[in-house]
């Protein structure tokens, strides 16, 4: 006989046969001798599912179901009891037939366990309850970490996107009036000290994207996106990227590639040269008057095509007990060259979690005073000219773009005092004549009683009142036609993604490029013509 004190367990059993019932009923209580067992019982599934939701009959821990059953069967119920891929209580399946079909059709359904009556044991039978009270829990604390971990990835999603924001936003005005004012009449002394604001604000906005890339990596968005490109003239223009930052410490910076590695490939340009860059500017820092090497060799075979990039220089090299963990965040050789070189130590890290993303592998090798040597392998196809043409984004302009947009109208939104100041200057500097607004209000009301004279709509994404893709939904009601320029400082794809189907034509992200942005200006307002007749196809 059962004692006082001992765990119970409250089983719901569900049979259309009451003998079946005591059955299992007698299973249990002679199986389990360590525990109390409290039964309720219902002769069909309906009224098992009326007692699953009468909470006065709750807790429940185990439900015992008869396969089938006039009204309902066991199969059904399960559905019944389901909350997102779980049904609410572990449920064991009873079925009269030997055959595997009821059995997979229990557990596809979302049963813990399955048992022919002819096999009812009480042994067998109270520790199949165990076993699936206990699976049940363990896949609810499962399922309750993967809901806790996604909620997590959103948050630290939406405080990657303020971030960004918040900096890049002031970053633009930075950048952007600096530019400005280099186009001005400036003696030497004051364009020397502009260049340097603008060369340093360009070096904070880097910080910037390592510490977010860093965050999107932990939070898995990163994203990679395999392009053809022409790996011969990628390479070229690195080396003339990093020409003048080797110059300036007066290294020698050479490139090197094999005749055996394709021209074309597919790779993510974006990622691959994030990789490159910063391996050629640690190489240039660490090497003043010395000699920096980029070379691509082809390291496939017939089962795999590989390529393989080797950056070589002969500065200071790394200590030996430094090697590995110059690759983790925030650390830095313990050199006094390294120690002196400004820097977060973020560089390495991101370029190893990037090529592991690409499905590749770095390899480091240093000598004290001799120099140093990181050999990148990654898996990239070999690719044709034919396939980039289609898949690279271009603005081909029939005129310059001082001609195109000195017939164009362009009506800006955005909030930010010194982001408007820079948008017109870059506008008006042009020929453009612009329009600047404060809110997403005040652009629909604009647009919805000029919108036949508007060339084209630039909205800031996040704004007082409106914000930038509630306006663009607005707009698009009654004027499906006037392009439509999103400007974010959230570079993320879902952003892109959400402002595609807000109604939006393209994105301008921030910090700004103002030969880049005017150029995509300029495509659309001549774009901006044909879209009021007919579809501009790009």
């Amino acid at each position: 006989m059962a004692k006082f004190g001992m765990p119970s367990q409250r089983v719901l059993l569900i049979d259309d046969s009451s003998e079946d019932r005591a059955m299992v009923r007698s299973a249990l209580v002679r199986g389990g001798t360590d525990r109390r067992y409290e039964f309720l019982e219902a002769e069909n599934a309906v009224r098992g599912l009326e007692l699953c939701n009468d909470d006065s009959n709750l807790p429940i821990d185990c439900i015992i179901v008869d396969f089938h059953m006039p009204q309902m069967t066991g199969v059904e119920l399960l559905g019944e009891l389901l909350e997102g891929d779980i049904p609410r209580f572990p449920v064991i399946v009873l079925t009269g037939s030997s055959g595997t079909t009821q059995a997979s059709q229990a557990l596809q359904a979302g049963a813990q366990d399955y048992l022919t009556k002819d096999a009812i044991y009480p042994v067998v039978l109270s520790r199949l309850v165990d076993n699936a009270i206990e699976r049940h829990v363990l896949m609810k604390r499962l399922k309750n970490s993967e809901r806790a971990a996604d909620s997590a990835n959103r948050a630290k999603s939406a405080l990657i996107g303020n971030i960004s924001h918040e900096i890049r936003t002031p970053m633009t005005a930075v950048l952007g009036l600096c530019d400005v004012l280099l186009q001005s009449s400036l003696n030497d002394d004051q364009r020397n000290l502009l260049s340097m604001i603008r060369d340093n604000g360009s070096y904070l906005v880097e910080i910037v994207n390592d510490l977010l890339d860093i965050s999107k990596m932990e939070a898995d968005m990163l994203e990679i996106k395999p392009l053809a490109i022409n790996l011969r003239d990628f390479l070229d223009d690195l080396i003339s990227i990093m020409g003048v930052r080797a110059n300036e410490n007066s290294t020698t910076l050479d490139v090197g590639f094999a005749d055996d590695v394709p021209e074309w490939i597919f790779a993510d340009p974006i990622r691959l040269r994030q990789i490159l860059l910063n391996l050629l500017s640690n190489a240039i820092k660490f090497t003043p008057n010395g000699k920096v090497r980029l070379e691509a060799q082809n390291a496939g075979n017939d089962s795999q095509n590989l390529i393989r990039f080797v950056v070589e220089d002969n500065g200071c090299g790394i200590p030996q007990e430094d090697l590995e963990n110059i690759f983790l965040p925030f650390m830095q050789s313990g050199t006094d060259l390294a120690n002196r070189s400004r820097g977060t130590g973020l560089g390495l890290s991101i370029c190893r979690r990037l090529i592991v993303a690409m499905g590749g592998r770095i390899d480091v090798e240093s000598v004290i005073d001799e120099g140093s040597s990181f050999t990148i392998t990654l898996p990239l196809v070999e690719a044709h000219e034919s396939m980039a043409l289609q898949e690279k984004q271009t603005y081909t302009l029939s005129r310059t773009v001082e001609e195109i947009l000195a017939d164009c109208e362009v009506v800006v939104a955005e909030d930010t005092r010194a982001t408007q100041v820079l948008m017109r200057r870059f506008i008006e500097a042009s020929g453009g004549k612009v329009t600047v607004l404060e809110d997403g209000q005040q652009l629909v009301a604009h647009v919805r009683e000029h919108h036949r004279s508007i060339s084209v709509v630039i909205t800031d994404l996040q704004m007082p009142v409106l914000d930038g893709l509630d306006a663009t939904r607005a707009i698009r009601e009654f004027d499906p036609h006037t392009p439509v320029l999103v400007l974010t400082a959230d570079a993320l794809a879902e952003t892109r993604s959400e402002a595609m189907e807000a109604g939006a034509d393209d994105l301008i992200t921030k910090p700004i490029d103002r030969e880049k942005f005017l150029e995509m200006l300029a495509h659309w307002c001549e774009c901006s013509s044909e879209k009021k007749s007919q579809s501009c196809e790009d």
